[in-house]
């Protein structure tokens, strides 16, 4: 017998109808602003988006933004804007690059869901199996790819193998086994957390960020951060990828073995910064650093979906003790933040994308946007989507 889910209403802290309101209009103000671009990160004082031409890794966030606008408030159009973006991204499929997990997972997989069109679980399996096509046979992890899309960031490789590979990855597997039953989409995703543990995952519950394997006997060639800026770093966002990514898997398996990393990593977390957004990186001793409220929210949406998962939050059930606090941190930083703040509503403020180079490192961030709007989204709805 299923257990019922939580009361996710325990869960909505005060104003997050107000929130959730706002972000859904924020996706609207955007659409308006960024045309036929893409949203990826905007200017805390005005809003205004740094856009790309073709998405780079989160194109599927802002099409899933797009769906889920269309869906609470009923304007089909965007829906058919989001079918149509995923189909400008369709070429996208044959990239050797670890972001066509989030990519086809936030597009053809939830458009399939929520409409049921064909065309969009083929896609959507397209990608998962040729994502598992990737995993390097020595020791099962999945690598960056040789053709990694993330602005400002210049390595590629099918030896690299980075700490957030575990959720962009992996993320479209799980979606995949549900639908399938196909088991190596269990079983590709359990290795990746295995090297992930053994690797990655230091005593403390600190992450290290990036290592190159050899591909032939597996051996540790050399360690290295891209993100963070000091010697032993340990970048939060990568450390938010491994708990989300641990929670989904503890959600489709309730294999005890993704719960207890992801409660290892997580109690480390809350060690650092407890409710509040993390700093951009955890090791990184300097007053005044950036936060990363987009790291918490990558958080907050995986226990978002325990919290209301059919089968209950199960042995996680204490660490859904955190979700209302965070939630509550990241909607006093959702604009408006008092009564003459004049900027546009729904902007998740204080994210950290790219802090060596100096690159939307405390601005609005379009996939922090996506994981709270998400998180409001699944609490409200009382399930978990897709």
């Amino acid at each position: 017998m299923k257990k019922e889910a939580a009361v996710t209403s325990d869960f909505l802290p005060d104003g997050a109808e107000r929130a959730f309101a706002a972000l859904l209009g924020r996706v609207r103000t955007t659409r308006e602003a960024v045309g036929e671009k893409w949203p990826y990160f905007a200017e805390p004082d005005t809003g205004e988006w740094t856009t790309t031409d073709d998405g780079d890794w989160c194109d599927g966030h802002w099409i899933e933004m797009l769906r889920i606008t269309g869906e609470v408030t009923g304007d089909e159009s965007l829906v058919r804007e989001a079918l149509a973006r995923t189909e400008r991204s369709r070429w996208k499929l044959e990239k050797d690059d670890q972001f066509r997990g989030h990519r086809f997972y936030y597009s053809a997989a939830r458009l399939y869901e929520y409409t049921g069109d064909q065309s969009m679980r083929t896609l959507a399996l397209a990608a998962a199996y040729a994502m598992r096509s990737m995993a390097m046979p020595v020791n099962g992890a999945m690598p960056i790819g040789t053709q990694v899309q993330v602005r400002n960031v210049t390595i590629a490789s099918r030896s690299i193998v980075a700490v957030d590979n575990l959720h962009p990855n992996c993320r479209l597997d799980w979606w995949a086994w549900r639908e399938t039953g196909d088991e190596i989409f269990r079983v590709g995703p359990r290795r990746m957390a295995e090297v992930l543990e053994k690797y990655y995952l230091r005593e403390d519950g600190s992450t290290k960020d990036f290592i190159e394997f050899d591909p032939v006997t597996g051996a540790v060639l050399r360690e290295f951060t891209l993100f963070g800026t000091v010697e032993n770093s340990c970048w939060s966002r990568g450390q938010a990828w491994v708990i989300a990514g641990a929670l989904l898997g503890y959600e489709t398996f309730r294999d005890r073995y993704y719960l207890d990393l992801a409660t290892t990593a997580f109690d480390y977390w809350w060690r650092q910064c407890g409710a509040e957004p993390p700093p951009y990186d955890f090791a990184d001793p300097a007053e005044g650093i950036p936060v990363d409220t987009s790291a918490a929210a990558i958080v907050t949406a995986a226990l978002a979906r325990l919290a209301t998962s059919p089968d209950g939050p199960g042995q996680a059930a204490p660490l859904l003790a955190r979700l209302k606090p965070m939630l509550e941190a990241l909607i006093a930083r959702t604009t408006p933040t008092s009564a003459d703040d004049s900027r546009p509503q729904g902007m998740l403020l204080d994210g950290c994308f790219n802090m060596p180079r100096k690159v939307g490192d405390r601005h609005e961030t379009l996939w922090g946007d996506l994981y709270l709007l998400d998180t409001l989204y699944t609490l409200r709805r009382g399930s978990p989507f897709a």
